[in-house]
């Protein structure tokens, strides 16, 4: 019965779809009074409507510009849909070779008095904001936002650098319709992709376009005593050429919905990419730019200036003698040399594998991107004697490079062969060491490009598992409440990402912060040990006091062994998940619990010891406890061996969470006698 009635409703929308009129400004009573989306009531939003064409425009004197169109139309159904209500427009904007957004124009829709009101955007509501050296962004904010009120805008981007934006058909809200066309002439060839979970499908068709040239010619006057000695003439040629188009038409396209441990969920949302990899212009041999990942990496090494600046190095020369002068080993070396170059030169914030300030002038002025710090990190790593190279890579939010591209990279790190072993090295983090590297760094894999023209993938995954090793020692007081002591030490990833998140802040402030995630308990005599010594673990250190986590029923008191450390909410919740689960990194948490039974009381119960494991070794779960004069004590230890968990494994690794929070939510007993 459930089926008939989904492809009833699934009917009724495609034929309210065939009806619909999507031109701008057409917005119906019945999108604005629709209270919810029909094949899902939980979206708080949903793409009604979008059209995107792209094709190319030739203009006499300057050539072929990309020219696309877009045409969006959104339906907000309540206030947690308001965030769709901001637009950022992406677009390449470096000097002489900029993208141009023109033609926006937008409109909030919403009913009054039974009458559709249209509130317009105005041009002092659009910003336009730089993301780095080369990307900007067209940021706005729709007018008059109300629950039940529809947006739309509409605007043109044109492109001489020959890109085609990505054609992205899923969204984290539902889709009702997608028109999209792209028209390429003959002469650009263009690797196409596909990436993501929804099926969709092009229909191709060609059809026949031409080039209308004028030509201007002088010529001698042939009458005498002509005042004007030269004659100009204007004739025409035309050049025929076949265009190629494809064609996207997609309706009721689910929402995907983004999960715990997800590196980033662009990477799984269905697209269409197009990489520009040849020219085949008349009468001129073809030029490739990007057919192999071989193609790739060599013009990113020759043409993105990677050779001449890792050639350059009169502007340390002298820094780099004092650092080897009190160097025996290839690690201190490499070691040295890493904390030389983050403390010489302190990162922009810009991401990308074009140079910002240069090598040079980065490390005399103590500023540049990332190409500037890594690059003059491979360069001092060489000159030291040892075997370095750049590896470039995509971060996690810029998704993942699925066929030979140069668009697909946005980031540089350096790495060090020795003996048949990898070290990589970010030098744009004060609290990065060798092989850990910042989250953003661990997108599956990168690229090694070597001097000898060779390159190969790197594995940016880490290894070693990320520790987070816990002890409490707990005594109860007579009032109901706990007095104890908590130990907390971190290893490689989670003691980067530790540093990261509170050395920075002021003491109150992270003890603020540790209270709220600690089930707002009170802290006191709060410290931290090895702050900036960060070749060492991180401790955390507190006294603490709650008066929230013990239940006083009768003679009898219940609480958790685990108090506030208890996992109590499964983070896997979907009945299908289609993107692998990303932990960043194998990891393992342990947490020791000494509890002091109190005077005149007797353990009653205890839950049973638990361990567990996951398939292939992925991972463990061990509960375990002991009961030992006067004290309980609890030992629970969470391993996870593999950085990415696959997702035809969903349903075991959500029934193994979901058997680890029923063992955490299970309570202690303890009777008065």
């Amino acid at each position: 019965m459930k089926k008939i009635l989904i492809a009833m409703v699934l009917t009724l929308m495609a034929n309210e779809i065939i009806a619909q009129d999507y031109k701008y400004g057409k917005v119906s009573k019945e999108e604005l009074e629709e209270k919810y989306y029909p094949l899902d009531s939980s979206a708080n939003a949903a793409v009604l409507y979008k059209n995107r064409k792209t094709h190319f425009e030739y203009t006499q004197g300057q050539g072929f510009n990309v020219i696309t169109e877009i045409h969006e139309r959104i339906k907000i159904y309540n206030k947690e849909g308001f965030e769709w209500a901001t637009k950022n427009i992406e677009y390449y904007n470096a000097p002489n070779t900029s993208e141009k957004i023109i033609n926006l124009k937008a409109a909030t829709y919403f009913i009054e008095n039974e009458k559709v009101i249209e509130t317009t955007l105005s041009k002092k509501e659009v910003f336009d904001e730089e993301s780095n050296k080369y990307w900007s962004q067209q940021k706005f904010t729709m007018p008059n936002i109300k629950e039940g009120c529809v947006l739309e805008w509409t605007y043109k981007i044109i492109s001489p650098i020959k890109r085609i934006e990505d054609l992205q058909f899923q969204y984290e809200i539902p889709v009702k319709k997608i028109d999209a066309k792209i028209e390429i002439p003959e002469y650009f060839v263009y690797n196409k992709s596909y990436k993501g979970y929804y099926p969709v499908s092009a229909k191709e068709e060609k059809k026949n376009s031409s080039i209308t040239f004028t030509n201007k010619e002088r010529s001698e006057s042939q009458s005498l005593g002509s005042k004007a000695p030269y004659i100009t003439t204007y004739t025409q040629s035309k050049v025929d050429y076949i265009t190629k188009i494809d064609i996207y038409e997609v309706v009721n396209i689910p929402a995907l919905i983004e999960e715990a441990y997800v590196n980033s969920i662009d990477n799984y949302k269905t697209t269409i990419q197009y990489e520009y990899s040849e020219l085949h212009w008349p009468h001129e041999p073809i030029k490739y730019y990007a057919n192999t990942w071989e193609d790739v990496t060599k013009t990113i090494y020759n043409d993105y200036d990677f050779k001449t600046e890792l050639n350059q190095s009169s502007h340390y020369s002298d820094d780099l003698a004092v650092v080897l002068a009190s160097s025996a080993t290839e690690s201190e070396k490499i070691t040295r040399i890493f904390e030389l170059v983050k403390n010489k030169i302190k990162w922009n914030k810009y991401n990308g594998i074009t140079k910002f300030n240069g090598t040079k002038k980065a490390y005399k002025e103590g500023v540049g991107n990332v190409v500037d710090i890594n690059l003059n990190l491979v360069s001092m790593l060489n000159k030291a004697g040892l075997k370095a190279s750049p590896v470039i890579l995509s971060t996690r939010s810029n998704g993942i490079p699925i066929f030979p591209t140069i668009d697909g990279f946005n980031y540089v790190i350096a790495a060090v062969e020795i003996e048949n072993d990898l070290i990589l090295l970010d030098a744009t983090e004060e609290y990065s060491v060798p092989n850990v590297l910042p989250s953003r760094d661990l997108n599956w894999q990168g690229r090694i490009v070597r001097e000898n023209g060779s390159s190969t993938w790197v594995n940016l995954i880490p290894t070693k598992l990320s520790e987070t090793n816990s002890s409490m020692n707990i005594v109860f007081n007579d009032s109901g409440t706990i007095e104890g002591v908590k130990r907390t030490q971190y290893t490689n990833l989670n003691a980067f990402n530790y540093r990261d998140n509170y050395t920075k802040m002021k003491d109150d402030d992270v003890i603020l912060k540790v209270e709220e995630e600690n089930g707002k308990i009170e802290i006191s005599d709060f410290r931290i040990t090895n702050k900036s010594e960060i070749y060492k673990p991180i401790i955390e250190m507190f006294k603490f006091t709650s008066d929230d986590v013990l239940d006083k029923v009768g003679d009898k008191i219940y609480f958790k062994p685990l108090f506030f450390d208890a996992m109590t909410k499964n983070p896997f919740k979907l009945e299908k998940r289609d993107y692998p689960i990303d932990f960043g990194t194998p990891f393992i948490k342990e947490n020791k619990v000494g509890i002091k039974i109190p005077m005149g009381y007797v353990v009653e119960s205890v839950p049973e010891n638990l361990a567990i494991g996951l398939s292939d070794n992925y991972g463990v779960y061990k509960f375990i406890i002991k009961i030992e004069a006067d004290m309980i004590n609890i030992y629970s230890t969470l391993q996870i061996n593999t950085a990415n968990f696959p997702s035809a494994n969903y349903d075991e690794i959500k029934d193994f969470y979901k058997m680890i929070v029923n063992k955490n939510l299970e309570q202690i007993v303890l009777k008065k006698v």
